[in-house]
């Protein structure tokens, strides 16, 4: 039986040596055959493309989550064509965890728990240890505000606010007060710069800011002062910059204690006291939740701008940039024409108020029409441009399959 490629005229342009994606993925399923005697002119090319099996693993954190979650959950995942894969959540005990570090190099990266609706309070951070907070290194929540058309929203205002969790920091001998150790603080810094958020704050108080410049000093990271512009200084000093201009920073370090009122004034000063996304990293991403202010007990009602920007957080940090970006995308036409859910403005003239539920539906029934040019969110880069309608489509295409077999 003849293989497709055995109809395929002789061709120089094709590159010799194997392509390493094919050795990476094994022999692709399905290869189009060109009709004998086809062959290609000289001026246009054979092209290339790489389809890539779109999957998601997600930690099983064993409860279910609030039924509308899931639902709109299982509605966006199905319009991404994504499938989600629910793994068993890693142990948490002390000598699996210290085998766990001994042969991370070699250890596959674990599936992060995605549990938007849960409730956490910066207020939390306040208490010393960190008691009853998840185990993690430190935290980052993502505030993405294309504007609600008020005056004060004359820009967009993309702010990622990062703390240390409080059980990583030791007191300090010298200001006899908790400081993080420096390798989280770099951590905290390596990932405002991947985002490419190069006017960074780090928030403490008077007592502390001294030690801190100090620990910054002796991790060399003034060497780094051409690719980020650092400030350190007290949360009064802070407080006042904010109210005066909110996008002052791309990215806020702000000490656990301290961060309710760093989060309570961005609040206040957007009018956005719907949640945040929420990061939690422990050598990589642990957890997904939704921080806001309030301390209410129990799941957090259904919110479509969180679970958009959450899931698209997900997506992205398990390599599926263009599932991210197709989310955001969605998200923000749909802001652009005026469709909102309560506590999320738009700079539409008219506007539209709809259920979060509402709003998940008119984004999976909304196809790919373009709307105006939107502002990106450092968080998600931009994905690769799609090609040209009146460009030829791809000759040659490799299927490639991901995940556990």
């Amino acid at each position: 039986m003849k293989t497709p490629m055995e109809t395929l005229p002789e061709q120089p342009d094709l590159p010799t040596r194997p392509l390493a994606v094919a050795q990476a993925v094994g022999t692709p399923d399905r290869i189009p055959a060109v009709q004998s005697g086809q062959g290609f002119s000289p001026v246009q090319r054979p092209a290339l493309s790489l389809i890539r099996g779109a999957q998601l693993r997600l930690a099983d954190h064993g409860e279910p989550g609030p039924r509308d979650w899931i639902e709109a959950q299982a509605r966006l995942t199905a319009w991404l064509d994504l499938d989600v894969h629910y793994v068993p959540a890693r142990p948490v005990g002390a000598l699996r965890q210290v085998a766990a570090w001994a042969t991370q190099h070699r250890a596959p990266v674990s599936a992060p728990a995605f549990l938007p609706w849960q409730n956490v309070s910066p207020v939390a951070f306040q208490a010393d240890g960190g008691s009853g907070l998840p185990h993690a290194d430190w935290v980052a929540s993502y505030l993405h505000d294309q504007g609600t058309g008020k005056p004060l929203k004359a820009s967009t205002l993309d702010v990622m606010l990062m703390s240390p969790h409080p059980a990583t920091c030791p007191v300090d001998a010298d200001c006899e007060a908790p400081l993080p150790r420096t390798e989280i603080l770099q951590a905290m810094l390596q990932a405002a710069q991947a985002e490419g958020r190069k006017r960074i704050a780090i928030v403490g108080d008077a007592r502390r800011r001294n030690a801190l410049v100090r620990q910054m000093l002796a991790s060399g990271r003034v060497a780094a002062r051409d690719e980020q512009e650092i400030e350190i200084l007290p949360i009064e000093d802070a407080l006042c910059h904010l109210v005066r201009r909110a996008s002052r920073w791309d990215a806020i370090i702000v000490l656990p204690d301290l961060r309710s009122l760093i989060f309570a004034m961005l609040a206040e000063i957007t009018r956005i006291w719907t949640p945040w996304p929420m990061l939690w990293h422990r050598r990589g991403l642990t957890m997904l939740t939704g921080e806001v202010l309030d301390e209410a007990d129990g799941a957090l009602p259904l919110n479509a701008p969180l679970l958009v920007q959450a899931l698209a957080l997900a997506v992205h940090h398990a390599g599926l940039s263009h599932a991210a970006q197709r989310l955001m995308l969605g998200a923000a036409r749909l802001w652009d024409c005026g469709i909102i859910t309560p506590g999320r403005g738009s700079v539409a003239p008219y506007v539209t108020e709809v259920t979060d539920s509402e709003f998940i539906h008119q984004l999976c029934r909304g196809g790919e029409r373009r709307s105006r040019a939107t502002s990106s969110w450092r968080a998600i880069p931009a994905g690769s441009v799609a090609p040209s309608p009146r460009k030829p489509r791809p000759s040659l295409r490799l299927v490639a399959t991901t995940g556990e077999q």
